[in-house]
């Protein structure tokens, strides 16, 4: 086995493509004219919507073919970004609603949930907010329930009752508000359907072509819930072809987690402490606020000490 395929992320890349494939977008993007035709006086753009939006997703098709090519996280984060910074010339130059990502297509609803997981999972926070403005939302036929919850959980407001797309994203839907083991058996289903839902994507089939541009089957959207809803367990590795676990592990290594709180942990760590004489709610480790003397273990219900005869406050650091 030679280095290339020691180190692919995706099983189906093959070296020669991969360096084929990816080199031809990095000429494409060092060419000047494209650029100067890019970046020309606004009243000449219009001549160029197509190749701008063609720009921007090839950005991010090469930043997933990075990943997918085994290359180290952070030159992964980096061409995300520079996909993000395509995406967002591409909307400032072209702001009509008619050029925005309408999420009852298929392709650009997965365009968004794809743009939405890397700007979590690649430490991207203010990506967040460009993302929903790219997307159309004056569209009656804008509202879905999985982006309304998604955002929501990033402190972003979409609008949403029901899944506009139930095929394939009713069991990631589902999975929200589920607990424990059953949400974690909830993402393994999901990914279990996610490719074979896929036929009809434009990449779908794409290792088996003559062809040099296959960028990996990646379910982005599955390693977003994981990483926001907390979700465990070993089973979700067992579909390393679609799961993409080195972005989850490294967004978790990172402790981006603190950039994107849950309620209720934002309550837990905003908290000034518990005073001493109250009972711990929940079992863990405590920092006192007032006295540097390291983490203690309380358990359930047992009061919170006094220090030196003085009434103090504990934080929770960790639970067990």
């Amino acid at each position: 086995m030679g280095q290339f395929d020691s180190i692919k992320r995706d099983p189906w890349m093959v070296e020669q493509r991969y360096l084929a494939s990816t080199h031809e977008k990095e000429q494409e993007f060092a060419d000047p004219d494209t650029q100067a035709l890019l970046t020309g006086p606004a009243e000449h753009r219009h001549h160029y919507r197509g190749l701008s939006r063609d720009w921007a997703h090839m950005a991010l098709e090469l930043a997933v073919q990075r990943y997918s090519g085994g290359e180290p996280m952070e030159l992964v984060e980096a061409y995300a970004d520079y996909a993000f910074a395509q995406f967002a010339r591409h909307f400032s130059a072209y702001p009509a609603p008619s050029e925005q990502l309408r999420p009852w297509v298929s392709d650009e609803y997965r365009l968004a949930l794809w743009l939405l997981s890397l700007a979590v999972l690649c430490g991207y926070p203010e990506r967040v907010g460009q993302v929903l403005g790219w997307l159309n939302q004056d569209d009656e036929r804008s509202p879905d329930l999985l982006l309304h919850r998604l955002f929501q959980r990033l402190g972003k407001t979409y609008a949403g009752t029901s899944l506009l797309h139930p095929e394939p994203y009713g069991a990631l839907l589902e999975s929200l508000d589920l607990k424990g083991p059953a949400q974690h058996d909830a993402l393994v289903r999901y990914l279990r359907q996610w490719y074979p839902n896929a036929r009809g994507c434009y990449w779908h089939e794409r290792h088996t072509r003559a062809r040099n541009d296959h960028l990996g089957y990646w379910a982005f959207e599955a390693a977003l819930v994981a990483f926001l809803w907390s979700v465990q367990g070993n089973a979700l590795e067992s579909a390393p072809h679609f799961y993409p676990q080195a972005l989850v592990e490294r967004a978790r290594y990172r402790r981006l987690g603190k950039q994107f709180r849950d309620p209720e942990t934002a309550r837990r760590e905003d908290a000034p402490g518990w005073p001493s004489g109250t009972p711990c709610p929940w079992p863990g480790y405590y920092v006192c606020v007032e006295r540097m003397m390291g983490e203690q273990v309380f358990m359930h219900q047992v009061p919170f000490p006094e220090i030196d005869g003085q009434v103090v406050h504990w934080r929770l650091s960790k639970t067990f």
